[in-house]
């Protein structure tokens, strides 16, 4: 293994590999356009202040404090129009950031090549089967209530590492206090980050026993559940929840979470690129296990190797009751986005916990260079795959896996014919403005699904039509022909 390390190998592979599945990611932030929420809150937040703006959500709509001051990039955008794309591609490399400054952080000291290698490898794993880019990368308001807290989350971890690593630190009580606010702040994304977050708290828990590292860590747990009852506790919920009439029945919905949380994880490993790569990363595994000893916070936090998985399958089934409970309807894209990062992370440290674990026989079988060759090869052909074993030619070059997906939608040309229609869009709007008359638009066609989010619609009545019409001050109705497709 330490031949494999100092040949270089592990030190590039999973840096250059990452930077190339995110390179799509980057080069198609550049043809993004906003869509429905963008424009209603954009045109809002132009006279109104963020603070308000979330105190008015807060009391009347739900409990999501933090997305609604963080909506403060939205009113950006309401102001500045031609910043959008920059904001988009702000959020997505602040994801890439924040994963390799909590690799960083995680990393004994001395070990630094570590680090890169191992960012290389959370945010391929992110990126890899990425459910809907289009929901929660290129569509701001998305990518503000699901995104950003996976930023500050990776943040706060980046912190409580650094803490456990430095106890006594000059600067702990600033970092303390920098966690806390973290904590009491990310649940106030969504009801499913105010859900999760306390699962991650019992993680630490359970496997940390923070009490013997000091008051900081119950500290943080403690404003970690109370930004979650702020989140789930607003009476704007309760009257949206009563409502809805007769709950669904416990029973029937503990299976319909089940089964959703079930299939879920099954497509999300079932195409073979998730596990691959991280069999392929267990030489950094051992690495970093060797390095670190039983210090430092990946190394408590994976000492009970059934913790993660159970966590993880706990927080896929407990979001799905939630919804299917309360709302009495299923995930939108943008949720399970949220849930697929969620579960790359718990499988992540599951994988870790595992590899610990793995006897010696084993683990030289795998780290064999004739296995790690087989098992990059099996990773490449699993990541060109069209997975159409019936070799139907409706199916050639229809592989769904994200980074695929974007290269697709990048280098075929339909990315930049999509942004030269939005922008030609509107062009003919502003021709127009001075005339109050409805004006029909062409649809969209092709829309590229790693982009496209949605659209205005064929009623010229339809609130996204007249929040689109109001951003632009277009004096009229605005419409599509027909629906895109």
């Amino acid at each position: 293994m330490r031949a494999w390390l100092k040949q270089g190998f592990y030190r590039y592979f999973f840096l250059v590999a990452a930077g190339l599945g995110l390179l799509p990611f980057v080069a198609l932030a550049f043809y993004s356009h906003p869509a429905l929420d963008d424009f209603s809150i954009g045109d809002e937040l132009r006279t109104k202040s963020a603070w308000k703006y979330a105190a008015d959500v807060y009391v009347h709509s739900s409990g999501r404090y933090a997305s609604s001051l963080s909506s403060a990039a939205i009113q950006y955008f309401g102001r500045h129009p031609a910043a959008y794309q920059w904001l988009v591609l702000a959020g997505l490399l602040g994801l890439v950031g924040s994963l390799f400054l909590a690799a960083a952080t995680a990393v004994p000291v001395g070990h630094a090549r570590l680090a890169g290698s191992i960012g290389g490898v959370l945010v391929g794993a992110a990126l890899l089967n990425f459910p809907k880019p289009a929901d929660s990368i290129y569509w701001l308001t998305g990518e503000v209530a699901y995104l950003y807290p996976v930023v500050l989350m990776a943040l706060l971890v980046a912190l409580l590492a650094w803490l456990a690593a430095h106890p006594h630190a000059k600067g702990r009580i600033v970092a303390w206090l920098a966690a806390a606010v973290l904590a009491v702040y990310i649940p106030g994304y969504s009801e499913i980050t105010a859900l999760l977050l306390p699962l991650v708290v019992v993680g630490i828990a359970v496997a940390g026993r923070p009490r013997r590292w000091g008051s900081g860590w119950v500290a943080v747990g403690a404003a970690a559940v109370l930004g979650s009852l702020l989140t789930l506790g607003t009476p704007a919920h309760h009257g949206r929840w009563q409502a809805l009439g007769q709950p669904a029945d416990v029973l029937l919905t503990a299976g319909r979470a089940g089964f959703h949380a079930a299939y879920s994880v099954v497509n999300w490993l079932g195409n073979g690129l998730l596990p691959l790569w991280l069999l392929l990363a267990l030489p950094l595994s051992v690495a970093y296990s060797r390095a670190a000893g039983g210090r430092g916070l990946v190394q408590r936090l994976t000492r009970p190797v059934w913790l993660w998985p159970l966590l993880t399958v706990a927080g896929l089934w407990l979001s799905f009751f939630f919804y299917h409970f309360t709302m009495h309807d299923g995930l939108v894209p943008r949720v399970k986005n949220l849930l697929y990062l969620y579960f790359v992370a718990g499988l992540v440290l599951s994988t870790h916990a595992a590899y610990r674990r793995l006897r010696p026989r084993y683990r030289a079988v795998l780290l064999a260079a004739p296995v790690r060759v087989g098992l990059g090869f099996w990773l490449l052909l699993a990541f060109l795959s069209d997975h159409n074993p019936s070799l139907l030619a409706a199916s050639y070059g229809q592989g769904q896996n994200a980074v695929l997906q974007a290269y697709r939608d990048w280098l075929s040309g339909d990315a930049a014919r999509y942004d030269q229609q939005q922008r030609a869009r509107l062009a003919l709007l502003r021709a127009h403005a001075p005339r109050p008359v409805p004006l029909r638009l062409a649809p969209l066609r092709p829309v590229p699904l790693s982009l496209f989010h949605a659209d205005i619609a064929p009623d010229p009545a339809g609130w996204s039509n007249r929040a689109y019409a109001r951003f632009y001050h277009y004096p009229a109705a605005v419409y599509v022909a027909e629906p895109n497709r």
